[in-house]
Parts: structure tokens; C-alpha cells; sequence
């Protein structure tokens, strides 16, 4: 089974004029949950392959508090296209940067991640949220919330859009 882990960055300072958006920075809550993020990973067996990061700061950062908290081996790439991408941009980076490999996971930004989550699977999208099987709202997807999505291919360029059945969808919150 292929699978993609979408990921959102965690918590960052507010926008302001004096810095730009993309080198934004985690809070402290967003380094605390984002290294939750990574054990919840690991913990549940769910480590990726490769790690698709968008290089904006935040995702940056996001990335290795995760990292942290898994063993060595894990390969990444940082991708400028990635920030501010479309959702097609976003897919389509995906599958130009897996390979052959069968288990990856993107840090990047909303509304991409929502609006490609919305477009990789069935419409029949039930899952477990936080511990409950539902039929979850995919609009939402706030800071440190992953996606994991299983597809019937057996290697991440060989799936096909609204194929995916949402294996879990998880806010990990360290408060």
C-alpha cells in the first residue's frame, strides 16, 4: 500500500511588517507539537520514507523538531515549490520527488494541504479523528494536524487522484 502523510507546519509568530511570511518562525507550542507530531509518528509506526519540506522557515522547523524524535535513515528533501504552492503543484511535486518509494510525507501550508487532501480521496472519507471513526470535516486542518492516506498502489507514482481511503487524521497537541 502506498501512503502520503500530509503535514501541517505548527504554531508560528503572528504576521507582521517587519518580517516576511515566508521566514515566519514556531513558537514554543508549535516546537512543542511538532516534536509531538514526530513521536506520535514513530510511536505509531508511521515514520515516511522520504520527507518532502517546504523551505520556508516554519516548515523548516517543523521538520526538525520532528526529526528529533526518529531514528537516522529517513531521507529529505527541502523544495522551494512547495511554499505558497497550488494543490496541483503540490501533487505534482510529489510525484516527481518520491521515486519508487512507497511511504512519503509533506510538511507544507494550508490551503494547499486541505485542498489536495480534499482531492486525493474517495468520497466515502471515514477515519479515526483524535481516537473516533467519523466522517470527518476536511476543511479542517489546523497546525500540527496530519493526514495519512492510503492508496491501493503499491508505490507512491503509481496513484490516482480521489483513489485514497484517510487512514487517520490526528491534531498531536503538547500543551
Amino acid at each position: 500500500m502506498a501512503r502520503i502523510t500530509l503535514i501541517r507546519h505548527g504554531k508560528t509568530e503572528l504576521p507582521s511588517h517587519e518580517k516576511h511570511d515566508f521566514d515566519r518562525s514556531l513558537i514554543s507550542r508549535g516546537q512543542q507539537n511538532s516534536a509531538a507530531v514526530g513521536a506520535f509518528l514513530r510511536e505509531h509506526k508511521m515514520l515516511p520514507e522520504l520527507v518532502l519540506v517546504s523551505s520556508a522557515a516554519r516548515t523548516r522547523e517543523t521538520y526538525e523538531y520532528m526529526k528529533l524524535q526518529w531514528p537516522d535513515g529517513i531521507a529529505v528533501k527541502f523544495i522551494d515549490e512547495l511554499y505558497e504552492a497550488s494543490a496541483d503543484t503540490l501533487l505534482s511535486v510529489i510525484l516527481n520527488n518520491c521515486g519508487v518509494k512507497s511511504n512519503v510525507a509533506v510538511i507544507g501550508h494550508n490551503p494547499s494541504l486541505v485542498i489536495l487532501l480534499n482531492h486525493m480521496i474517495a468520497d466515502n472519507h471515514h477515519a479515526a479523528f483524535n481516537g473516533r471513526v467519523t466522517e470527518h470535516d476536511l476543511s479542517y486542518f489546523p497546525t500540527c494536524c496530519f493526514a495519512d492516506i492510503g492508496f491501493e498502489s503499491h508505490q507512491v507514482t503509481d496513484i490516482l487522484v480521489r483513489s485514497g481511503k484517510l487512514l487517520s487524521m490526528k491534531r498531536v497537541l503538547e500543551l
